[in-house]
């Protein structure tokens, strides 16, 4: 890469540079015009100070004439070749920078700059260049989170018309005396319930979605025992694991394994995943709940041995509205589940992925936490300062 010179000393070498070279062609100039002036009997140092010969007059005017219009060519020249190499070293850059940013204001973000230069303007051609590069990739996340924005408002409004549909005829039915059978209006009634707790759910799922999403949310930390917020999620959910008579198995350390974390959020996030693997899963499905201690984190496992996620979604599967059945028609979940797991982990710095899991079960999720994170760093300087 070229060394960076500045403006001052690009000018200051070219003006020594042409001064010597106007020196020098006067020089030779002047050394060929001596030999043709002796050819004539005449001295040239002595055309222009000497009187007028006689009988050579007008050849002395001529030649001392044609001299000087030598002399004023060769600076003429120069000072044209000094100007146009000093207009390349400095109008080019600017009329091309100058070029770059109207393409950029009039929408175009993949200018890129690419004339060579040694002075100053190669600073600011990167720095041009790094510029665009940031505006394109802000426009680019800036589309990306407007269309994230419209999905999720269309796909709230599917979510939301088909209980709604449902609770208004139903409703609509009974309010008009339509339905006389006590054990049909029971019917009806338990529909509606059942309508109105899904909405009330998806609303609250959509309400933690959007807090986790808001930049000033900050988490509750403190120290706690993974192994019992474990064991108290899957109590929280036993009734339903049992009435779907899934067969859990609970792999726990015998020992605390304490961790800085939002007990809330944490238990949220393994909430979700059991609940997923409760719904989506056949009566009689395995579960398993376990936390491993790896080097690095600490790896909370949630496997079953229900159908596999396709792979078409595999990647896409922790974004809003995204379920692990083929068509969200058909899926009973409101598809923000999994979304809410990757934000919790997320604000504790942690992963959460999706496994291929060992036999008998067929896939598992888990959330990763760092052991060493912002959060241990916090509770290790305050042990420190305590003692």
């Amino acid at each position: 890469m070229k060394n960076r010179r500045s403006f001052k000393r690009v000018i200051i070498h070219r003006f020594i540079g042409y001064t010597i070279g106007i020196a020098l062609t006067l020089l030779v100039l002047e050394f060929l015009f001596s030999l043709y002036t002796l050819n004539n009997g005449m001295n040239l140092s002595e055309l222009a100070s000497s009187p007028l010969g006689e009988g050579t007059e007008s050849l002395q005017i001529t030649l001392s004439v044609f001299w000087n219009l030598i002399t004023a060519g060769v600076y003429l020249i120069g000072i044209v070749l000094f100007g146009r190499g000093i207009n390349k070293r400095i109008m080019e850059p600017i009329q091309k920078m100058e070029e770059g940013f109207k393409a950029v204001t009039a929408g175009h973000l993949d200018t890129i700059l690419d004339f060579e230069t040694e002075t100053e303007f190669g600073d600011m051609r990167d720095a041009f260049n790094y510029m665009a590069r940031k505006l394109k990739d802000s426009e680019e996340q800036r589309m990306t989170m407007e269309n994230e924005r419209m999905r999720l408002f269309s796909h709230i409004a599917h979510d939301l018309k088909t209980p709604m549909t449902t609770i208004s005829g139903y409703a609509g039915a009974l309010a008009s005396g339509m339905v006389e059978e006590p054990d049909k209006q029971r019917e009806y009634h338990l529909a509606i319930q059942a309508k109105s707790g899904q909405m009330n759910q998806l609303i609250d799922q959509l309400l933690s979605y959007s807090k986790l999403g808001t930049p000033k949310y900050r988490l509750n930390v403190a120290k706690v025992d993974l192994v019992e917020l474990l064991r108290a999620s899957c109590a929280a959910l036993f009734g339903e694991i049992e009435n779907k008579l899934m067969n859990l198995e609970l792999r726990l350390p015998d020992h605390p394994l304490f961790h800085m974390a939002d007990s809330l959020e944490i238990a949220r996030a393994i909430s979700n995943l059991l609940t997923n693997a409760i719904r989506h899963n056949p009566s009689g499905s395995l579960l398993y709940v376990g936390l491993k201690e790896e080097s690095g984190c600490i790896e909370i496992h949630v496997a079953d041995n229900g159908t596999t996620i396709p792979k078409t979604i595999a990647g896409s599967l922790f974004e809003p509205f995204v379920s692990g059945s083929d068509s969200r028609s058909t899926s009973s979940g409101t598809g923000l589940g999994l979304a809410i797991v990757k934000k919790v982990m997320e604000h504790h710095s942690g992963e959460v992925f999706v496994w291929d899991a060992p036999s008998p079960y067929t896939k598992m999720f888990v959330l990763c936490l760092p052991k060493v994170s912002k959060f241990q760093d916090t509770e290790r300087l305050r042990d420190e300062d305590v003692s």
